[in-house]
């Protein structure tokens, strides 16, 4: 009994062993299945690819150049592939750049793989540029231009036209004669417009075609290309988004087009953040880029933080002041994104917020000097300096009072001394006035404060009781007239 207890619990241990035995080697296989990717390599025009894996692995060569030719090799994931690109001997051939992007025009590239399927294209120079037709051309031909190299006897009998052109080189086609329907208007390579015996197509691949069409007959059918796998990688310290018609970068980077498909990228910086180029595929100030997959297989948008402050606003104009307000515009500034709005400052104090270029200045006291200032201010905060200008509110109303009154004698000689109070620079007249008749007037210039004015009297006026009439002029227009006071004039 003990024996055959023994006897099953060593078949269900074996059975047990052999259950994760099996369950290793399938999880190995997945990992192996996830450490191999693919490099696809493709020369077009008159040259061929060597692909040197950089740690040993033997080189290979692609000399596939043309239509849908390419070649396809599996790599450890994480293999740097040295590859060179080399022109086929003859007058005129030479290398013309590869399809990514930070290779640049050197005949050497180095690509990490670290994506399942990487593709790169290398192009030589002169590409072939060629017309198909369908239907009865009858004396139908094709002229082009530029005419570009002679294809040396290589037309086909569906050929109406051969030419060699460098690479990205633009062709006006047109047909003479027969009966033209049309261009084709479906396919990878189309020559625009599809209706109009001229139209313009791109040379980029190996052969570029274009097909014309006569009478009733169908679109030709031109040979097809390879198709690629097209990265987009996004560097810089800012962020943004880039999309195409089956790419949204943020989250799908990668998408496989045909060869010489046109592809629309459009560039979203997002807030706090500017778009800084294409790694030289388009302008950097555009925003929307257009290539053709195959000749281009990768490409880089940076984007970067926007730490550009906007220009110094122009200096504050005042455009009108009140005793409580001054009112200013400005010329406003320029920012590498966008002006978000204005800082005014009263004696260097925050004083307001405006998104246009004028602000009004309010419940200010008369009569005061004040430094007005204003900055700009872009989205993520980066403000300019600050424009300036001193300038006052208007003064305040007139206020006078007539303080006091006296008489003083110093060796006979009699003054009137009336004390005068006035917030503003002005003048006054006093009258010294006998029976409501005025007998001496002198006029004085006041400032500001406490201001003793005195009024001789010669011999001959009589003593006796006066009147003295004190009057202000007003520097807004008037006269200020303040009351009255009695004057006991003494003997001399």
């Amino acid at each position: 009994m003990r024996r055959a207890r023994r006897i099953v619990a060593a078949a269900l241990l074996g059975g047990a062993l052999t259950s994760l035995t099996v369950a290793a080697l399938a999880l190995a296989a997945v990992d192996a299945t996830d450490a191999t990717v693919t490099l696809q390599v493709a020369a077009r025009g008159p040259g061929s690819v060597s692909a040197d894996a950089i740690g040993g692995v033997a080189a290979k060569l692609c000399d596939e150049r043309e239509g849908q030719n390419d070649c396809r090799w599996t790599y450890e994931r994480g293999t740097s592939v040295r590859l060179t690109a080399v022109k086929q001997t003859g007058d005129g051939n030479s290398f013309s750049r590869w399809s990514e992007s930070d290779c640049g025009t050197s005949s050497s590239c180095t690509v990490k793989l670290d994506d399942d399927l990487t593709s790169v294209v290398a192009v030589f120079a002169p590409l072939r540029l060629g017309v198909k037709f369908s239907g009865a051309k009858g004396s139908a031909t094709v002229s082009a231009n530029p005419a570009g190299l002679p294809c040396l006897d290589e037309l086909e009998n569906d050929e109406l036209f051969c030419g060699r052109y460098p690479p990205r080189t633009p062709v006006a086609l047109t047909v003479t004669g027969g009966s033209f329907t049309s261009w084709n208007d479906v396919g990878d390579y189309l020559c625009e417009p599809p209706n109009a015996r001229t139209c313009t197509i791109v040379v980029d691949d190996e052969p570029t075609w274009a097909g014309v069409r006569f009478g009733g007959a169908g679109q030709p059918t031109p040979p097809t290309s390879i198709s690629v796998e097209f990265k987009l990688r996004k560097s810089g310290n800012g962020s943004g988004r880039v999309t195409a018609s089956n790419l949204d970068c943020g989250t799908v980077c990668r998408a496989n087009f045909n060869f010489g498909k046109p592809i629309t990228l459009t560039a979203n910086p997002d807030d706090g953040s500017l778009f800084d180029g294409w790694n030289g595929v388009c302008a950097q100030t555009q925003l929307t880029c257009r290539f053709p997959a195959g000749p281009i297989t990768s490409i880089r948008a940076t984007f970067t933080k926007d730490a550009t402050a906007p220009t110094t606003p122009g200096a504050p104009v005042i455009g009108g002041r009140t005793r409580s307000s001054i009112a200013i515009s400005w010329a406003g500034s320029t920012d590498n994104v966008r002006v978000a709005g204005y800082r005014v400052y009263l004696n260097d104090a925050p004083a307001g917020e405006t998104q246009t270029t004028a602000y009004t200045l309010e419940g200010l006291k008369c009569g005061r000097t004040y430094t007005v200032a204003v900055d700009a201010v872009d989205g993520l905060g980066n403000r300019s300096p600050r424009a300036s200008v001193t300038t006052q509110t208007r003064p305040c109303a007139l206020a006078a009072r007539l303080a006091g009154v006296g008489v003083g004698r110093v060796s006979g000689l009699r003054t009137v001394v009336a004390t005068v109070r006035v917030n503003r620079a002005t003048s006054a007249r006093l009258r010294l006035l006998r029976g409501g008749r005025p007998v001496l007037t002198a006029r004085f210039s006041v400032a500001p404060g406490t201001n003793r004015l005195r009024l001789r009297v010669p011999r001959r006026f009589p003593p006796g009781p006066y009147r003295l009439a004190t009057s202000i002029v007003n520097p807004d227009g008037g006269t200020l007239t303040l009351p009255g006071r009695g004057v006991l004039l003494p003997r001399p």
